[in-house]
């Protein structure tokens, strides 16, 4: 197909064309190395335009994808995904930052609430030891009066 669209009825082909179909046919007559399927016609053609000028529109006109504009695509798609990572990331050590802040709020919190019991429980323990005094010392002054009250006239 390339050698059809890039052939004139007036002039043939250029050299530039000659040269770059000459390339294709050997590649395509040599046995892929490292490879268990042969190279198809559109890798080949692909391969070659892409070493002679990444702006070839060739196979983009004729409609066929190439692994050029695959990994194109599959390079915006991988930054997109980078980004949409690294702003996961970001977000996942705010989120941490938070929760840690959160976590000794909590502790402090505790701690604080802690020493308010014990200060409320020393505070009952002295109340109880008050009343106490209060009701000995209430027996005794009971005992006063009772002594004052029956020695009198």
């Amino acid at each position: 197909m390339f050698k059809v669209c890039h052939t004139s009825n007036k002039t043939g082909m250029t050299d530039e064309v000659k040269e770059t179909v000459s390339t294709m046919e050997n590649m395509l007559a040599q046995p892929a190395q490292d490879m268990e399927t042969a190279r198809s016609s559109t890798e080949i053609v692909s391969k070659v335009l892409t070493q002679n000028s990444a702006a070839s529109t060739f196979l983009k006109n004729a409609g066929i994808e190439t692994s050029v504009s695959k990994s194109a695509a599959s390079a915006t798609r991988e930054a997109q995904l980078r980004e949409q990572l690294q702003a996961e990331k970001e977000r996942a050590d705010h989120l941490q930052e938070e929760l840690d802040n959160l976590k000794k709020k909590a502790a402090d919190t505790e701690e604080s609430m802690a020493r308010i019991q014990e200060e409320v429980r020393r505070t009952q323990q002295e109340m109880e030891e008050f009343r106490k005094k209060q009701e000995a010392n209430d027996l005794i002054l009971q005992r006063i009066l009772g002594l004052k009250s029956g020695s009198g006239p």
